[in-house]
């Protein structure tokens, strides 16, 4: 799974991005470098990318291979791929086993 150390950078990444999309000043610098990068690259724009990232941040923290095998699909946005489904499958059985899903 991924070393704890790249989670929490992971994770750092993710604050400076919740902050420049919620119009943080101190993040204003960054979300202005963004912009123009997410509109021509995935023609999405800063709110897109922090939800994306929230949930490969999810799923990575799970610790469970499958973890990752979903986070590659979601990034790639393959959504229904035979591979995500059964990888959903696999977490939600570990979800159900550890008691936070019915």
């Amino acid at each position: 799974m991924v070393p704890e150390h790249d989670l929490r950078a992971l994770w750092g990444c993710y604050e400076a991005l919740v902050g420049a999309h919620e119009e943080d000043v101190e993040a204003t610098e960054l979300a202005n470098l963004l912009s123009p990068f997410l509109c021509a690259y995935d023609d999405t724009d800063l709110e897109g990318l922090v939800v994306c990232l929230g949930r490969v941040l999810a799923v990575l923290s799970l610790g469970i291979d499958a973890a990752r095998t979903l986070a590659a699909h979601l990034s790639l946005k393959e959504y229904d791929a035979p591979e995500a489904v059964d990888a959903v499958n696999e977490i939600l059985t570990a979800w159900r086993k550890a008691g936070v899903a019915p």
